[in-house]
């Protein structure tokens, strides 16, 4: 959810010129009325500064004024135009969150997700691991916590401390790294296509020019492809030293390889579905 109390920021690739918003990563612009030239021309202000600016410029009801901003700001987010730099403690933000889905809640419905997009160095294959690893690292621990509290109360139900408890943890931290090292992989082959990390709800993707079909199913296939060859050491070194732990823990990447099939999005788009 947008607070007014928010700013927002051009995301990395974006610009604001000729009454067009740009993104060199789509290559693609988009025309702006006045209004919207208003309000990206005052990116980095708090939103509720923004918004009675621009109620006493076009002489709208704040009330007005404000549904309008922040309804063209959530579609500018939507397609990962924008960022949004939230203020206030995230335990304040929680609470607030909780209290609108609670709200919500007859609906059906939750809030509706924020999107993150990190700029990528695709200057070399390296480079690109590298910079797609450091954008996801947020996203990355907050996978391996979930996990690994997920898998916890499983381990103690069949009265595992000591080393049922370390499994849980490396099983947690491996599904986290199996995320990050997918979005490397497909990264790692976008050398010289400008490209951007996405992060919206549960959703992790690299956004990037357009390439060709034969380069598109390379990087959809390189994804999944590393990680499930990250795991699939980590299971040889397992059995070879008769490490359960270390077996075990390949599993999560491993499991990226259902990717590369029908099932996952990257398989489709190999395809060319």
């Amino acid at each position: 959810m947008i607070a007014t109390s928010d700013r927002i920021d051009l995301a990395s690739g974006v610009s604001l010129s000729n009454a067009h918003v740009a993104d060199v990563v789509r290559g693609r612009s988009w025309p702006l009325n006045n209004s919207g030239v208003f309000i990206l021309e005052r990116v980095g202000h708090r939103l509720d500064v923004v918004v009675r600016e621009f109620a006493e410029a076009f002489d709208l009801p704040l009330d007005v004024a404000r549904f309008d901003a922040l309804q063209f700001i959530w579609t500018l987010n939507a397609l990962a135009l924008v960022n949004v730099i939230q203020s206030g403690s995230r335990l304040r933000r929680m609470k607030d969150w909780l209290g609108f889905a609670l709200r919500l809640a007859p609906a059906g419905a939750l809030p509706t997700p924020i999107t993150c997009r990190h700029p990528l160095d695709t200057g070399g294959a390296l480079r690109g691991v590298v910079s797609s690893l450091r954008a996801s690292t947020a996203r990355v621990v907050a996978i391996a916590a979930a996990s690994t509290v997920a898998l916890l109360p499983l381990v103690a139900t069949v009265g595992g401390a000591g080393r049922l408890g370390y499994l849980a943890v490396a099983l947690g931290i491996a599904t986290g790294m199996g995320v990050g090292l997918h979005e490397a992989g497909h990264v790692a082959s976008l050398r010289g296509v400008p490209s951007a990390l996405v992060t919206r709800g549960r959703r992790t993707y690299v956004l990037h020019a357009p390439v060709g079909p034969v380069r598109r199913s390379f990087v959809a296939v390189s994804g999944p492809a590393l990680a499930a060859a990250t795991g699939l050491v980590l299971v040889v070194l397992g059995v070879a030293g008769s490490e359960p732990e270390v077996l075990i823990s390949g599993l999560p990447f491993v499991a990226h390889a259902l990717s590369l099939t029908v099932i996952g999005g990257d398989g489709r788009a190999a395809c060319g579905i």
